[in-house]
């Protein structure tokens, strides 16, 4: 069924800054940012050929059972696109291959949406993707990047997969004398976003804009939406009923000095399960985390990982190669003077906290690359409670997500060696890794109901796995 490409009408999305956001924290310069035409935050030395997209996936999410009582993929691009498969239709690895390539075919998306507007290529880059419920029940999408926060109703994306799996059976049905030319279709109203936030106009830019939310999460209880940001105001906190911005926190312009001194990667809000107050944790290019209050945002503690894990070597194992160590010190220490650490992802598993990212020595790597025998990475594990780092481990690739798979009991994590990494969710116990066809990944979904899990990231192909192993393609096309 071929795939059906959607118009998204918003407010014209502000192109991504390309100014010097390490720098400019330092000492107000330009900077370049991590886009992927600039070998958008973290790139690869391992090369793949047969690539199917310039496209690079961002961010992900199984959608809530849908149209058919079934659970949809759904995943955000560098080129601004929304688009939607169904990978219970995903060809087999096993019993449906490429002639030519001996390869399993791959599945185009359902409907592909451009939050930008229109059908074609633009600046807005979308670089996380979430499904949320709100109070009365009802599922909202909400998307990140370049544009802030985009959010609309699953309910309109149902009726337009509706149309399009509808129209593509009639086509296979054959009681039908005749299939329509799918151009000719006719599409249901233009997906609208029922809302959109965008952050501050943004001291790093040379006229003033806005700069992109690269991650956002919602506490559904107090219905608090949070977008970590590329800019000094760090945290953004909206009231999802009222859409009014409440505050920011954990930036760089907090005049105590408390927050992150770099742009932010990520956040996740934690509910109260037992804990004394409510967690917002934040993580960033400076290589901290921070645990704040949620309610007032009041910094409870901020956490440098290098810091951790030289004071619990200990604890850290190291699962690098002799190219690797030019930013590791001595066996004693895992970290030299020269290493830069940032923090890419992070999720949660009851009271068990994974905590990625990547390190590079910046006495020997250009700002611009983070794909060299210069850079690396770490996996940690962390007690949520008390906030006590309880192991982890030095890895020889940067890794860009981590997340809890319930099917398999374990947190998966992927980065630029074209693989997926299992960890022991109790120990961070490194228990396996499969390959994958990305040769950067940025994303991992892993259905809750379910043993699927779909990777994604760099080339337009998504892998899709059943437990560990790899049963089938989703493909993006330019």
């Amino acid at each position: 069924m071929a795939s059906v490409a959607l118009a998204s009408t918003s407010m014209t999305p502000t192109s991504g800054v390309s100014a010097a956001k390490r720098k400019f924290f330092q000492s107000h310069d330009p900077y370049v940012k991590y886009h992927p035409s600039n070998k958008a935050k973290a790139t690869t030395n391992v090369v793949r050929k047969s690539l199917s997209s310039t496209s690079t996936i961002f961010g992900s999410a199984f959608s809530p059972r849908s149209y058919k009582n079934k659970r949809y993929f759904v995943a955000c691009t560098s080129d601004g696109r929304i688009a939607v498969w169904d990978p219970q239709s995903a060809p087999s690895a096993t019993s449906s291959h490429d002639v030519d390539l001996g390869k399993p075919r791959s599945l185009e998306p359902i409907i592909s949406v451009y939050v930008g507007g229109g059908t074609g290529k633009n600046n807005c880059v979308l670089y996380d993707l979430k499904f949320i419920q709100i109070s009365g029940g009802d599922h909202l999408l909400v998307a990140s990047g370049d544009p802030g926060i985009v959010i609309y109703k699953w309910t309109h994306f149902e009726a337009a997969i509706a149309i399009a799996i509808d129209d593509g059976e009639a086509c296979l049905s054959p009681k039908k004398a005749k299939c329509q030319d799918p151009s000719s279709i006719q599409q249901p109203d233009v997906i609208k976003p029922i809302t959109s936030f965008q952050p501050h106009p943004s001291p790093a830019t040379s006229f003033g804009e806005s700069v992109e939310i690269n991650c956002t999460s919602y506490n559904e209880s107090d219905g608090i939406l949070f977008g970590a940001s590329g800019d000094v105001f760090g945290c953004y906190q909206w009231d999802l009923s009222t859409e009014r911005l409440l505050g920011t926190f954990a930036g760089a312009s907090r005049f105590d000095g408390g927050g992150h001194r770099d742009y932010l990667h990520v956040v996740k809000a934690i509910p109260e399960n037992g804990m004394s107050s409510r967690y917002v944790i934040t993580g960033g290019e400076d290589g901290n985390m921070g645990f704040w209050d949620g309610k007032n945002r009041k910094l409870i503690e901020m956490i440098n990982i290098q810091t951790s894990m030289d004071k619990n070597k200990d604890l850290v194992t190291c699962n690098t190669t002799s190219n690797n160590r030019s930013f590791m010190s001595s066996s004693s220490t895992p970290w030299n003077n020269g290493s830069n650490l940032w923090v890419s992802s992070v999720d949660t598993r009851g009271n068990w906290l994974a905590v990625c990212g990547g390190a590079e020595n910046t006495n020997n790597i250009s700002l611009t690359s983070r794909s060299s025998p210069s850079t690396s990475g770490f996996a940690t594990l962390w007690h949520l409670p008390s906030r006590t780092f309880t192991s982890g481990c030095v890895t020889r690739e940067s890794l860009n997500t981590v997340v809890y798979s319930d099917s398999l009991n374990c947190f998966v994590s992927g980065g630029n060696e074209g693989r997926i990494s299992f960890w022991d969710s109790t120990t961070m116990v490194h228990s396996g890794r499969s390959w994958s066809s990305p040769p950067a990944t940025y994303t991992v979904s892993a259905d809750p109901e379910s043993n699927t899990m779909v990777v994604g990231g760099s080339g337009g192909i998504l892998d899709c796995f059943a437990d560990r192993v790899k049963v089938s393609q989703l493909q993006l096309s330019s």
